[in-house]
């Protein structure tokens, strides 16, 4: 019979799961990116007008594992038309969210 995956989580260590986790936090990140931009009918070149840099550097940006600076986020999602908002989750389920 096959495992659930709560009954394979219950069973991994922590700091497997941990790391999984934040690898899958990064991964969501970067899709977004490419879905902010392509919700807007926007391609890499428009982005990258828009910021003053050139197309490949977008790309880069929009790659999976990369680390983005707040401040480029911020940047990414002005040129795109949006604002950005931080929502901080605290550690009793309330939320903190103000515009960056």
């Amino acid at each position: 019979m096959a495992r659930t995956l709560e009954q394979i989580l219950a069973s991994e260590k922590s700091n497997v799961i941990a790391n999984a986790e934040a690898k899958a936090a990064d991964i969501l990140l970067d899709i977004h990116l490419a879905e902010l931009r392509e919700r807007m009918n926007l391609t890499q070149a428009d982005i990258a007008t828009a910021l003053g840099i050139k197309q490949p550097t977008v790309s880069d940006m929009e790659k999976p594992g990369r680390d983005l600076k707040l401040s480029s986020l911020k940047r990414y999602v002005e040129a795109s038309g949006g604002k950005l908002r931080l929502d901080i989750e605290l550690p009793d389920g309330t939320h903190y969210g103000f515009s960056v």
